[in-house]
């Protein structure tokens, strides 16, 4: 990614713990947050237990059967809800789409008029298969750049979770210092 220097990069014990100390940066007890479902339980789990309320924008099948974000939902959840946070999933999981530079671009759109804060899971970025390319959430825009807190571990690629480790990357120094 242009720019990342080693400060940008921190430690997490986890992908999920990484997601649960943004939400306590991004969001106070009992607040929404908007995910995508299909949903990974971990995100539903760590989402509830530390006592925020989940508003789901479902993805839709376009006609050939490729899962899709709709934007006039997200944005419509987001203003009714009064939300502040997103987690998001590139690529996701649980349906394995590998977002495009579009798609994510009009995601953060959705994000940016709205003020929303974005937890990006980005633990399944090392394994494209059948030709897709993975595109960093940070990398469509200066806003998602500065309102991303992003997550990564090799866990996933390298079959290595009993490691616990993995790491995030955030460019907004005051953000990365209070996660």
């Amino acid at each position: 990614m242009s720019g990342l220097t080693k400060e940008d990069i921190g430690y997490e014990n986890g992908v999920l713990g990484g997601v649960v100390s943004a939400l306590k940066v991004f969001a106070a007890p009992d607040d929404k947050v908007l995910l995508h479902s299909p949903t990974y339980m971990g995100f539903t789990n760590a989402v509830l237990s530390n006592g925020y309320q989940i508003v789901h924008s479902p993805l839709i099948k376009d006609e050939n059967g490729t899962w899709c974000m709709d934007y006039e939902d997200m944005d419509k959840k987001i203003k009714e809800n009064q939300i502040h946070v997103a987690i998001f999933c590139n690529p996701h999981n649980p349906t394995g789409h590998v977002w495009t530079k579009e798609e994510i671009t009009k995601a953060m759109e959705v994000y940016e008029r709205n003020n929303v804060w974005i937890i990006s899971d980005e633990i399944w970025s090392d394994l494209m298969m059948n030709d897709h390319h993975y595109t960093p959430t940070q990398s469509v825009s200066k806003w998602a750049k500065q309102h991303t807190a992003a997550f990564y571990a090799p866990s996933k690629t390298f079959n290595i979770a009993g490691l616990i480790g993995s790491y995030s990357v955030i460019y907004n120094k005051p953000i990365r210092e209070r996660i």
